[in-house]
């Protein structure tokens, strides 16, 4: 409990002093297109700062067939979500290249369709990399960015498959609103 206090503490804190300017970001990525998708990165850029802290939340279902016959096998959903922190080398540009980190929880559910059963798996992995952030009309932006966990492993296993992924990727492809 004291715990829980102390991180709203710290919440609060941290977002009291920025929040009086500056610029909010709110964007929809391109997996929300994807099967069971949902692609979603909401962002806060403190007034003439090169820094962006956001919240990213990703969902999507890849569904994995039979080479021989086609038949769907098995249904995999994939989560990730958690806090990042951008860096923005021109800030004052319609553009800029940018580094970035996030710490994301992701976690992965296998579902054999043929017998019901699940396979699941989930880690918390730092991600790092860069991308190019640019600025459309009064309000409109985009990201393009690609950060990755180098080292994290994701295992799941039913009676039908077995899924193991070295190497986790977070690849952004985002339109959205600053306000």
């Amino acid at each position: 409990m004291r715990s829980w206090i102390a991180l709203q503490s710290l919440i609060l804190a941290l977002a009291a002093s920025p929040l009086q300017a500056g610029q909010f970001l709110m964007a929809m990525g391109a997996l929300t297109l994807a099967e069971d998708g949902v692609d979603l990165q909401l962002g806060y850029r403190p007034d003439q700062s090169h820094w962006v802290y956001g919240y990213r939340y990703v969902r999507w279902t890849d569904t994995s067939r039979d080479p021989f016959f086609g038949r769907a096998l098995t249904k995999s959903t994939t989560t990730m979500s958690g806090p990042s922190a951008s860096y923005l080398f021109r800030p004052e540009s319609r553009g800029s290249w940018y580094v970035g980190a996030s710490i994301l929880k992701v976690s992965r559910t296998e579902r054999a369709l043929l017998t019901g059963e699940e396979g699941r798996d989930s880690t918390t992995a730092l991600f790092f990399g860069g991308g190019f952030m640019g600025s459309f009309g009064k309000s409109g932006f985009y990201n393009l960015g690609l950060l990755l966990s180098p080292g994290t492993k994701l295992v799941t296993r039913t009676s039908v498959s077995s899924e193991e992924e070295t190497g986790l990727l977070d690849a952004q492809a985002q339109i959205g609103l600053s306000f």
